[in-house]
Order: C-alpha cells, then structure tokens, then sequence
C-alpha cells in the first residue's frame, strides 16, 4: 500500500501541469505581499519582480494582501492569501532562513521564515528559472519569453547557521545575499534581513581588558610567563577572579554598545603566550594537560553569568594554535560557540584521506562529541602570497560535506580579504563556497563549470584544462597556507601556454580582462623563482637583478590595475615595491676543506647560508624559498642578541673584521649599545663558531644570546632527535608522529637538556647531523619541527640571560657539523 501512495505522489508530480509566469513576454501574475512585510520581504518582492522583467519583458506587479488581491499570484511570505487559500506552510519549523516553495492551482507560493526565508526563497526560485550571480560583475539572466515552473512542493533549510566566505569579492551586499551568505563582515543589512553579527570578532582578550588599562594597577590579570607577568605576547591569567569579574563587565558594556550582535567573542589573542601560574597550571593537568581547559572553564563562567542578563546572547571563543586539543573534562555551554581553527593542515586534499590532516580530524571528532554548536574556522588561501596557485577545490568540495557529517553548524572559510580583493581565483573559490555551504551535497565540479562558463565564455575550457593541470601538480604533494607550493615540471610552461589560448578565445574585451587577471598567479610564481638568490662568483644574487626589479614594476601596474592593493595578509603593495627595489647582490665569505665548503654572508645578520657536504653533495642547511618573509636575511646558521627569552632581537650592523681560508671574524653593534664579536672557523670536525657580546656602554644591560640552525633533515618522515640529558637520561624523538600535527617545537632547560651534543638522524638522507656546545655556557636548548614546504628541523641554544655591566661579556660556542653515529 506505502508503495502504491508513493508511486501515485510521484506520477501526480508528473502529471501536474507546470505554472506559465510568462508566456511570449507578457504576465497575468502579480506579486503579493504581506502588507506587514519586512524590508527584507520588499526587496524579494523587488527582486523577482527586477529579475523576471530582465528575463521575459514582462513587469510583475507588486501588490499587498490587504488590497484584496486577485486573480493570478506568487504569494510571498506569510500572508493573508496564502491562508485564504488553505495551504498549510511550516513556518515555525523553517527558522529564520528556511522556507517553502509551493504551487496551488495557478498560484506559486515562495513563504519562508523571517527575517530571510522568503528572500533566500525567492533567489531559489530565480536559480530554477536559470539565474546565477557569479560574481559582483558578472551574472547569468537567460533571456526568455515564456517562463514556467513547477509543479512545486518543497522544503529548504541551509545546511549551516553561520556561512560566511571571507573573500573581498564575498563581501558585496547583492552577491551575498543572492547566494544566500550570512556572515558577518558582509555588507547585508535591514534590507536583505541582517546577518549574523559578531563583536568583537576575534582575539579579543586585549580588548577585554586592556594592558593599558589594567597592567600597572593589575600585573596579576596577565599571563605569568618564565616567572614574570608579561604584556608583550601573553594572555589572561584565567583562573583570576578579577579577570572573570572584569570580563564579565566588559562583555555586558559591549552587549550594550552593539545590542544587535547575535555572538561576542571572549578569544586568545593571536600568538601564544598562556599562563603559566600555579593555577592555571592545576587546571591544564585536570583538563589532561590541555591548554583549552582553563580557557574554556573561564568562557563557560564568563557565559553563565552573561545568560542571567541576556539569555539571548551567545559567546564565542576559539581552538586554535595552542588550544586547538580539546579538554578532558570542561563541555561548552548551551550558549558557547567553539570555532576549531584547522591552521596546520594540507589544503591540497581531502583531510580524511591526507596523513598530514589526520590530527586535525581527531580534534574534530573530539569536539564534535562534547558540543553541538561547534563552528570551523577554515582557511582558503595563501596568506603569506595572495596570488600564488592555491588548489583546493578537491579539498573544499570534500570537506565541507565533511563538516556536516561531523556536527558543524557553522562555516568561516577565511582567504584574502584585503580592500580591492584580487586573491588568486577569489570569485570562483567565493562562488563554489557559497553554493556548498547552503547545500553540500551539490556538484561542485558541475558548479566549477558552471562558473566557469558564465564568466569566461568561449575560453572556458581552457581554464578548465588550468585547473585540472594545476590539481594534478598536488596530487601527490602537500599545500599549506604559508608556504610555497613546489609546482614541478614544466607546469609554469604550460600554464603561460593554456592562457595565452584562452586570451585569444575571449569573445570580449571585458572577458579577456578577466582572463588577465586569472593569469596574475602564473607571473608572480615566474617572479618568485626570478628573485632567487644563488651564489656565483663571490656573490649572492639573483640572476639578473635589475631585469626582475623592471618586470616587477610591470607587474604591480597590473595588479593594481585590476584594483588589488595587497599582496600579502596585513602588507600593502608599496612594502613590496620597496622590498623589490632594495634586492642587491651580497658579497660572500667562502670556507674551505676536505669535508665541508661554507658560504658566509656578513650582511645578511651575518648568516651562514650554506654548508656543502662534499662527502654526499648535501647542503646540511634547509633550502631557503624565496617567497620567504624576510627573504634571503632568513634561515641557515645565525646568532642573534636579544633582552631576555622572550624579547625581540635587537638589529645588528655586521662588519668583516678579519678573513682567511678557513676562518672570519665578525664585528656588530647592537641598538641597545652592546658590542657583538662573532667568529665562524671550519675544522676538520666542523664548523666551529665563537660570539661574544660586551656591554660598552656607560649603564647595565639585560641580554642574552642565541645561536640557531635550520637543518635540512632530508625525509622529515624518517628523521629522529637523539640526545643524551644532562641528567644522563636518554632521549631519542621521531618528529613526525600519526595523528599529530606535522609542525611542533619543544624547549627544555636544566637537566632535561641535551648536555653538550644533539644530533638530527636519518638513514635516508645519507647525512645525520650534529650540534655540540659548552653546557656550563647554555641555559636553554629549543627544538622546532615542520613538515610543511621545505623540511625544517632547527636547533636553538640559549646563552644565560644576565645583566651585563659597563665592560662585562656573554659567550656562547657551538659546532655544527656530521653525527658521529
């Protein structure tokens, strides 16, 4: 019997006859409203109207349900008619967003709840009729005398609460709400029924309460960090009463300053820096060791006591970087957002099926069981390049399907949002984003196309066979959010070649500017790889200097052409401009014997930058990209001077003081009035290095040393950390673990340090390496570690940090060279 019903539903679906708008350009319909209507119901009244007009030539009228409406309607929103008529519509059921398209003889009924159901409603109906909006400029309204649709009985209701593409091309008023977005840093307002508003937005803990305000009166209120409450860099202290007491306040006078917020976020500000009092030290250990247990025990405190006053509200806070691991016991409350950021992950594939991605799903499994309001905060770019090749379409298609299955209910998909936009494929990635996060079960091939199609005409295709060559450059490799990608081949080669095709292809003056632009990323990896610098002749250069600073400035007239204003997260083009014109040639010091050949640049915060196994032809120093911030004055063997262990460096002026075959001595002063000597010697066991820094000025000064390599370990998925403690303790670490993230750092002192040589161990890469040095002359030893991009495996030893009188001297030495195991 179920099967007969079932079968008669569909063939009456069938047999139904369609509902003709528009036939040969002219209507009987008119558009009705609810004469309470809100803006947002006028302007899907407005729109439909606009819309069908641009489509057939023919001009619904609007009219209201309290003006006795007749004859042939689309009934909008909940009004007087559609009761009239007896259909029954599940408005308490379809929230603020969902909404119902129906036909009921001759009418079509578009009713949702408010305040954007019956809009979102609308802009579905159009898309069945053929309307797209690709971007803010282009869009796809087929020209049709006759429209007709239905038979219609169905339900909508977006897959997530909170959708935001946080792309500039994503913040447009009539693209977001055409695609139905909500979030936040859009541009929707009354008119397109609000979104959902944060304040503040994120990393908010300074804005809370303010060091400015509270340090000197408070110290107490801040992270204790090394024994010493500290502002730069640090957080809240969040087992503080007076903390909790002030955040509450806080929150409550921000609630009043914007009441029309939905979510206040109470968040870590964006570096690390926890507490490392006896408190919150209890509670990490109760929380199993997890950094976001005192930050979620203080949120859900601060929460329950913002619902007494405002039960409506919700509050906000992150895991990420250091708080991304759940806590063992501490649950969100009802009225808590959880944002899981997944900062270190490869973008390049689906995150269930990459190992370099399988931490970040085990966090997500956690979460998701201890909490039903979860958000993601999920990163679509290259911030530290804009325009780079980024392709992680596969992975987007997949994963935000992933979500859903997991519980998430919100989506920030962060890419670059700089004013004039311009980040590589942004519309498209906008676009394929918007469509997903309103329904993940789409095609996002077929959207891809689509898109494609709409905004790129005739030369489509070819931008499709870009794409596919693009993918397949990540099929078997990693992409990551700061990195470089390593496109291999001949793919540049044949990239230039595809989009010189579709620029002939372009039917269109418009759509050739387009292509244009599509192609920015190809110019700037081809910039890229110019600016690399290589030694040659005694210097470090790139190539052919003054030819790249020429196609640079070409290049940027170009992009600003197109009205970008950044390339880089937080940096304006003219940084760039100024960087590139600074590019000159260094001089290089070459060492020299048997077993190693090593290049010194003294200019370069004198900077050993390569060190030549002749054994094996390795470089023991990581390969330095020259899309690297702070490029080439980065990575290889350096020293620095710094206040204390956690203060900035102070700048150095290196000089040559003294050269020979094997050896140079280095001169620096420091801006703190510290005078630096640095010796770099190869022996036959390696290279030996000696620096001293002396206070010549007239009054006391804190400083400490610190000596640093970036080795490359060769297959970091084989590499070990060996080192015996001062206590004599054995220690022997593989960096690269399952279900951990592929980065990480550790930093020991006292008698968990390695006492006097630590070595980095991989039977694959032919070469272990080693650091040996004085103990009774280092305080502290770090280790960091990433997989991403480049393999990194950096030793860091610290001098002691001492007050160094008029006259007094530091010292640290230390050797580099093989293992000798």
């Amino acid at each position: 019997m179920a099967i007969k019903i079932v079968f008669l539903l569909l063939l009456s679906a069938f047999l139904l006859p369609a509902v003709t708008l528009v036939e040969g350009g002219k209507s009987t319909y008119s558009i009705c409203l609810p004469a309470d209507a809100l803006p947002s119901e006028r302007r899907a009244a407005a729109e439909l109207q606009r819309f069908v007009e641009e489509m057939s030539g023919a001009r619904l009228p609007i009219v209201s349900d309290d003006a006795g409406a007749r004859g042939d309607l689309v009934l909008l929103g909940d009004n007087r008619v559609l009761r009239r008529l007896g259909v029954s519509v599940p408005f308490a059921a379809l929230g603020a967003e969902g909404f119902a398209l129906k036909t009921s003889g001759r009418h079509v009924i578009v009713a949702g709840g408010r305040p954007r159901g019956t809009l979102y409603g609308v802009y579905t109906l159009l898309e069945k009729l053929g309307c797209r909006w690709f971007s803010r400029e282009v869009s796809r309204i087929p020209k049709i005398s006759t429209l007709a649709i239905g038979p219609l009985d169905e339900t909508h209701q977006p897959a997530f609460e909170y959708r935001e593409p946080f792309f500039t091309e994503a913040f447009d008023k009539d693209w977001a709400a055409r695609n139905k977005t909500n979030g936040d840093h859009s541009e929707l307002d009354e008119s397109t029924g609000g979104k959902l508003r944060y304040y503040p937005f994120v990393h908010s803990f300074y804005q809370m309460i303010p060091p400015e305000k509270h340090f000197k009166e408070h110290p107490e209120y801040f992270s204790l960090i090394d024994g010493k409450r500290r502002v730069e860099r640090g957080q809240l202290c969040l087992t503080n009463p007076g903390v909790l007491r002030r955040g509450v306040e806080a929150v409550r006078e921000w609630i009043r300053q914007h009441p029309e917020a939905t979510i206040y976020s109470v968040s870590q500000n964006d570096w690390e820096g926890w507490c490392e009092c006896a408190n919150c030290r209890r509670v990490e250990e109760e929380e199993g060791g997890q950094h976001s247990g005192p930050i979620l025990r203080y949120v859900n405190a601060l929460a329950a006591e913002i619902e007494q006053t405002h039960p409506d509200k919700l509050i906000d806070t992150l895991a990420y970087w250091y708080s991304e691991n759940p806590p063992l016991k501490a649950r969100p409350r009802r009225n808590v957002r959880i944002r899981l950021c997944p900062i270190g992950v490869c973008e390049a594939h689906p995150y269930e099926k990459c190992e370099r991605s399988a931490y970040f799903m085990k966090n997500l499994r956690a979460w998701s069981k201890i909490t039903r309001q979860l958000y993601i905060w999920h990163y679509n770019t290259n911030f530290s390049h804009y325009l780079l090749p980024f392709p992680d379409f596969e992975e987007l298609a997949a994963d935000i399907p992933m979500y859903r299955r997991h519980g998430v209910v919100g989506l920030f998909l962060e890419g670059a949002y700089a004013p004039g936009g311009g980040g590589e494929n942004a519309e498209l990635r906008s676009y394929l984003m918007a469509r997903l996060l309103w329904d993940p079960s789409i095609d996002a091939n077929r959207t891809i196309d689509e898109f494609l199609d709409g905004v790129y005409g005739r030369a489509a295709r070819t931008l499709r066979s870009y794409l596919d060559l693009l993918h397949r450059q990540v099929s078997s490799q990693h992409i990551w959010i700061f990195n470089v990608p390593e496109l291999r081949g001949d793919f540049l080669r044949q990239a230039r070649a595809l989009f010189q095709r579709a620029e002939s292809e372009a039917e269109s003056e418009a759509v050739r500017r387009r292509v244009e632009k599509a192609r920015l990323p190809i110019d700037y990896m081809e910039l890229l790889r110019a600016k690399t610098y290589q030694v040659r002749d005694g210097r470090y250069a790139p190539a052919d200097p003054a030819a790249m600073r020429d196609r640079f400035q070409t290049f940027l007239s170009r992009a600003r052409s197109f009205g970008i204003t950044s390339l880089h997260e937080g940096r304006d083009l003219s940084v760039d401009e100024k960087e590139f014109a600074a590019l000159q040639p260094y001089r290089v010091m070459e060492l020299e014997n048997e077993a190693w050949r090593v290049d010194v640049v003294p200019e370069l915060s004198g900077r050993v930058i390569r060190m030549l196994d002749k054994r094996t032809g390795r470089d023991a120093l990581r390969r330095i990209d020259s899309g690297e911030r702070g490029y080439p004055d980065v990575g290889g063997l350096s020293v620095s001077v710094h206040p204390d262990f956690h203060g900035r460096a102070w700048p150095i002026q290196w000089q040559v003081e003294k050269v020979a075959s094997s050896q140079v001595w280095l001169t620096g002063a420091a801006s703190s009035g510290l005078r630096v000597r640095r010796g770099i010697e190869l022996r036959p066991d390696g290279l030996h290095t000696e620096t001293s820094v002396e206070n010549s000025g007239a009054t006391a000064v804190e400083a400490a040393l610190q000596s640093r390599v970036d080795w490359d370990p060769g297959d970091i998925d084989d590499a070990t950390v060996a080192f015996r403690r001062r206590d004599a303790g054995q220690v022997e670490r593989k960096l690269i673990q399952p279900e951990e993230p592929p980065t990480g750092s550790e930093t020991w002192s006292g008698i968990e340090q390695p006492g006097g040589e630590w070595q980095v161990l991989s039977a694959r890469a032919g070469l272990s390496l080693a650091n040996r040095f004085v103990p009774d002359q280092v305080e502290r030893s770090f280790l960091s570690w990433t997989a991403k991009g480049s393999p990194r495996v950096t030793f860091g030893l610290w001098s002691k940090a001492r007050r160094l009188e008029p006259g007094e001297r530091l010292r640290l030495e230390a050797v580099y060279g093989a293992a000798s195991r």
